[in-house]
């Protein structure tokens, strides 16, 4: 490098004019000699002190008069070798007349313009002097010529020269400072990043990727970058030859690294290739490492198929494994059993010992279940105390000895407890694929109805549908609620109560929930408990909600002819979310009877939400864009219920009537209560307390804040006749404040 980074001369730049020099010397040194000796020994001393300046010179970090001197005692070198080689009539003057160039060029190079100007000045003292003080013949006035060309040298072409080395040297800085930037771009790059040949090996990566290999970078260099990958994937060779057939593109890929430690790493790639006519075609691949991305990823999928108390698959996992073991059925033909189980007796331990306790049980047998079948079968917790086992091959015989060992174990592991889980027991319903499709029904619905069966024979036992038998399940009448459902339908033989809602402010009735009834043969109102679910088993929910939808419309725009801003809440189910025919139900009875949407609040449980929660969002997005609102209800009964609270559109939050039913008596369920409300008003939503049947329950939650009461103190369901003279048209009880929502809840 001839050049310094400081800007000073560097000693290779030094040193070809050092050679010259020395060259110049050497010539005046050989025979015949043309002056005294000491002009030699003169010249020669000039020359050492040339060199010593220099070197103090270059050893300084700044510049200072150390600088030129060299180059001025260099004019007086000249003068010395010019007088030494015989003055203006040596036969060498001319050619070491030349060596004039060296101080100039030397300025021209390391100088300013004003020690340019002190050259030129040297330039015609090296001509003038020798013919002033020595004269003719060795110096004629005639040498002028000379001295005017060398001068013109020192003033015109040692500028452009200086002019053209201080423009190079500012190009080489900023190329030097923009390669210093790439180089720490390159190596202090958050992610890895290697350069690859053509073939894969590597040229070049920086620290980070280093780091993820677990390796110093100069180690990685000159290996393929494949021998980084985990053994027996080829994802990385897949990578480059694709990148390599589609050169102008940017591939994305993912793979696992071995790092060196021996563990798998997750990462991301995205390469393209540096095309570069002078090293050829370079492969630029950025890696990040994505482990934790992968680990929330399988985390989520993991949340999205497992439950998240016990481990076990979830009602949705289990519903696509059954879903999947069905076409392997229908293909070859009936083969394997469904065993569904519940637990006796279950609900005396969360009332008696806590939910706490009541999970703890729900775990223990999780793991019972677990070990009780082969790793082929699925178990999965599919209810709050509810279990189903898919056994993938088993007979009758099978299917038996399964349900008999889980009874058994359940009812072994309880008689070690204590208390009331002492009295926990399993009631298993078993169907084997092959007699669900003897009675052409759904083998859920069997399974479901033969549990049954084994409840009503006396718990703690297995229920068996027998194979080759006409008989159906005992309890096969739940079969007749399907009928009994789509014939209410059909005769319109439902009917609407309405359950006040009191806003605790005001303390007026100004909405209400609509609840649903089927009328019996007999006239009696079966409650929706003894219905709803066969009817969502049945996928007959959307035609009921639609229903409900749409009586519900009519009712309120009678309803708001006495009080303009009543607002009705109506229940909707998981499987009418998103259903276009429910939609367009509330679309056409919003017009139809003219009713403002803001007055339609649709209620949707945490159960309802769970099935799908992308689907409920945008069910909730296109309706809340016509006006309507959204109560979440039964919050807090789940574990899910922030994240629902997060990601669904509410202005409503129904506080689970657990959580309220005892609340002047539980200071936990106070606390619960009140932590709701807060965070329901940083969201700027509202909250109804239901379940609110003593005087003392409605001065608890109205302390705590609570907007709206909903209970049998306030009032119990009605038909919308009753509602209408005891709650709108009577005056206002001396409760206190009013409610805000309605819907067809399975109370």
């Amino acid at each position: 490098m001839l050049w310094s980074r400081d800007g000073k001369p560097s000693v290779g730049l030094a040193v070809p004019f050092a050679v010259l020099a020395v060259a110049c010397l050497g010539v005046i040194l050989v025979p015949p000699y043309a002056s005294a000796w000491w002009v030699y020994a003169l010249a020669a001393l000039v020359l050492v002190v040339v060199a010593g300046l220099l070197a103090l010179s270059l050893r300084r970090p700044d510049r200072t008069w150390l600088d030129p001197a060299p180059a001025y005692l260099m004019f007086l070198f000249v003068g010395l070798v010019h007088h030494a080689a015989g003055g203006a009539l040596g036969g060498t003057s001319t050619g070491l007349t030349a060596s004039l160039l060296l101080p100039i060029i030397w300025l021209a190079i390391t100088g300013t313009r004003r020690e340019l100007w002190v050259a030129s000045g040297l330039t015609v003292l090296v001509f003038v002097l020798p013919i002033v003080l020595i004269g003719a013949p060795d110096y004629m006035w005639a040498d002028w010529r000379r001295a005017v060309v060398w001068i013109t040298v020192a003033i015109v072409l040692a500028p452009v020269i200086q002019r053209i080395v201080h423009d190079l040297d500012r190009e080489t800085r900023r190329a030097r400072t923009a390669n210093e930037r790439v180089e720490r771009l390159f190596d202090s790059a958050p992610h890895g990043v290697a350069l690859l040949d053509p073939a894969g090996t590597v040229v070049r990566v920086n620290t980070a990727l280093a780091v993820i290999v677990g390796l110093e970078p100069p180690d990685m260099v000159g290996h393929p970058f494949t021998s980084f990958e985990t053994p027996g994937e080829d994802a990385i060779s897949d990578h480059v030859e694709r990148l390599m057939s589609h050169r102008s593109e940017i591939m994305d890929a993912e793979c696992r690294l071995r790092d060196s430690g021996g563990n798998d790493v997750a990462v991301a790639l995205s390469s393209t290739v540096v095309q570069d006519p002078q090293i050829g075609d370079i492969v630029m691949v950025n890696v990040v490492d994505v482990s934790d991305r992968r680990r929330y990823l399988d985390r989520l999928a993991h949340l999205a198929d497992h439950d998240v108390l016990t481990g076990l698959a979830n009602r949705r996992r289990f519903e696509s494994e059954l879903e999947r073991h069905l076409d392997r059925c229908r293909r070859h033909g009936p083969n394997g059993a469904l065993l569904l189980l519940d637990l006796d007796n279950f609900k005396q331990v969360n009332d008696s010992l806590g939910h706490n306790a009541g999970d703890q049980l729900l775990v223990t047998i999780a793991g019972l279940l677990r070990r009780s079948i082969r790793s082929t079968d699925v178990v999965a917790r599919v209810g709050g105390d509810e279990f189903a086992i898919l056994l993938t091959d088993a007979d009758q015989a099978a299917a038996q000895r399964v349900a008999d060992l889980v009874v058994e174990r359940i009812r072994d592991h309880a008689a070690t407890l204590d208390g009331v889980r002492r009295h926990v027991s399993a009631s298993v319903g078993a169907v084997t694929f092959a007699a669900a499709a003897e009675h052409s029904a759904d083998i859920l619905a069997l399974a479901d109805m033969t549990m049954y069966d084994a409840k009503e024979s006396g718990r703690n036992r297995v229920a068996l549908l027998a194979e080759g038998e006409g008989r159906g399940p005992r309890s096969s009448m739940r079969l007749q609620w399907q009928s009994r459902i789509e014939e209410a339908l059909e005769h319109d033989r439902f009917a609407l109560h309405f359950q006040p809602i009191m806003d605790m402010k005001t303390g007026r009735i100004d909405s209400a929930e609509v609840l649903l009834r089927l009328r019996g043969e007999d006239g009696e109102l079966v409650p929706p408990g003894r219905f709803v679910y066969i009817a969502e088993r049945a996928g007959l929910m959307p035609r009921v909600d639609r229903w409900v939808l749409d009586r519900s419309l009519e009712m309120l725009a009678q309803l708001r002819q006495i009080v303009p801003d009543f607002c009705l809440e109506v229940n909707i189910s998981g499987a009418s979310m998103g259903d276009p025919a429910v939609e367009q139900t509330i679309l056409s009875a919003l017009q139809r009877f003219e009713v403002d949407p803001h007055a339609l609040i649709l209620e949707i449980t945490e159960t309802s939400a769970v099935a799908d929660v992308a689907l409920a969002r945008e069910f909730a997005e296109r309706m809340a864009a016509l006006g309507c609102r959204f109560a979440l209800d039964d919050f807090g009964a789940g574990f899910g219920s922030f994240y629902y609270l997060k990601h669904l559109i509410f202005d409503y939050v129904k506080i689970d009537g657990e959580f309220v039913a005892h609340v002047h008596r539980s200071s936990v369920d106070r606390t619960i209560v009140r932590s709701i409300v807060g965070i329901a008003r940083d969201l700027g939503k509202e909250t109804v307390a239901e379940f609110v049947s003593d005087p003392e329950i409605l001065e608890v939650v109205r302390a705590e804040g609570v907007d709206y009461a909903q209970g049998f103190l306030i009032g119990k369901p009605v038909p919308m006749d009753v509602f209408i003279d005891e709650f709108l048209l009577a005056p206002a009880p001396a409760l206190a404040p009013a409610p805000a929502v309605a819907a067809v809840a399975a109370d």
